[in-house]
């Protein structure tokens, strides 16, 4: 068996079908999409493939309700898969903390499609992932369509992309309701993304500090 297809059926079948997968070792594509495998499933699935199947080229594992608890164990895998040319990620639930962890298993990988589509990363993941695949010759398609990254993040994006638009699918169906807005600040310098939250709390802190500091000063 070469390439297994099992899309759109709603009984779980990750766990007990990861079981047999160390048999098939000439398996060059899978695709799950849509059976409703979720963190366990796909955990299962991926470290099965992980120790077997070296030729891997394909996986689609798209609609799974696959959140970051998953990635490390999905960048572990791919990680391991030196022939894999796609992966199909889109309509699950990674946001950024997933996008990074498994963006940093693409590094070796001459990745030819990547759908990162409808997973809530924001700009801080999206930018991080276009870093990573725009700098690879095999590329020929990245989707990250329907995420909630800004107007912001979406023309920077762009922009790592200029001299080769076409590689970048459509950014029109953006989820993000505060459109102009950034939940994270980006350090291009890094590729790392940074919370404004732990920003705000820091200066929240000081603050409290400096109002402290006053209220002693004038007490005394």
């Amino acid at each position: 068996m070469k390439q297994l297809y099992l899309m759109d059926h709603d009984i779980k079948v990750g766990v007990s079908m990861s079981k047999v997968f160390p048999s098939f070792n000439f398996l060059t594509v899978i695709n799950l999409s849509y059976t409703n495998l979720e963190n366990e499933g796909a955990i299962a699935i991926v470290n099965a493939l992980k120790s077997s199947a070296p030729s891997f080229e394909v996986i689609e594992l798209a609609g799974n309700n696959i959140t970051d608890e998953a990635a490390p164990a999905i960048a572990a895998c791919l990680a391991a898969k030196r022939h894999l040319k796609k992966l199909n990620l889109a309509q699950n639930d990674l946001e950024d903390e997933g996008c990074v962890d498994i963006v940093e298993s693409m590094e070796d990988l001459e990745l030819e499609y990547v759908d990162m589509s409808y997973n809530k990363l924001t700009r801080g993941g999206a930018l991080n992932l276009a870093h990573t695949v725009v700098t690879k010759e095999s590329l020929k398609m990245l989707n990250i369509d329907g995420n909630m990254i800004s107007v912001r993040g979406i023309e920077e994006v762009k922009e790592i992309f200029k001299n080769c638009p076409k590689l970048l699918g459509p950014l029109d169906e953006m989820q993000n309701d505060s459109f102009g807005e950034d939940d994270e600040d980006y350090e291009e310098n890094e590729g790392n993304y940074v919370d404004d939250d732990d920003d705000l709390r820091e200066r929240n802190d000081l603050e409290d500090f400096e109002d402290e500091f006053v209220s002693y000063f004038i007490y005394y």
